[in-house]
């Protein structure tokens, strides 16, 4: 099952952002600013250091929201968001809204 971190802004707007996309950025990070990577060749450390790193990440929910919230920022992350229709009722709209069929 995917992991989201759902955003509600100011106006209203509710976006999801998938988690994968900020523990990458969290896991990268640390992976690119280990002092082990001082004493070891950067490719041998991917393996050790960037999918545990990944793992926590998604396996902490707190930490999902600290890291995006203090180490990215909107523009590194609108690309991934999603908007989401919230919940609306729209049984009283359905008979007045605009329809058409269209051909795709």
């Amino acid at each position: 099952m995917k992991k989201f971190l759902r955003v509600k802004m100011s106006d209203g707007t509710v976006y999801d952002i998938p988690a994968e996309v900020i523990a990458e950025h969290r896991a990268r990070y640390f992976e690119n600013n280990s002092a082990l990577k001082l004493t070891y060749h950067a490719s041998s450390m991917k393996p050790r250091l960037y999918g545990p790193e990944m793992e926590f990440a998604l396996n902490n929910d707190d930490i999902l929201i600290g890291w995006a919230q203090t180490r990215m920022t909107w523009k590194e992350l609108e690309p991934h968001a999603v908007k989401v229709d919230t919940d609306k009722d729209y049984d009283k709209e359905w008979p007045t809204a605009e329809k058409k069929i269209i051909t795709c």
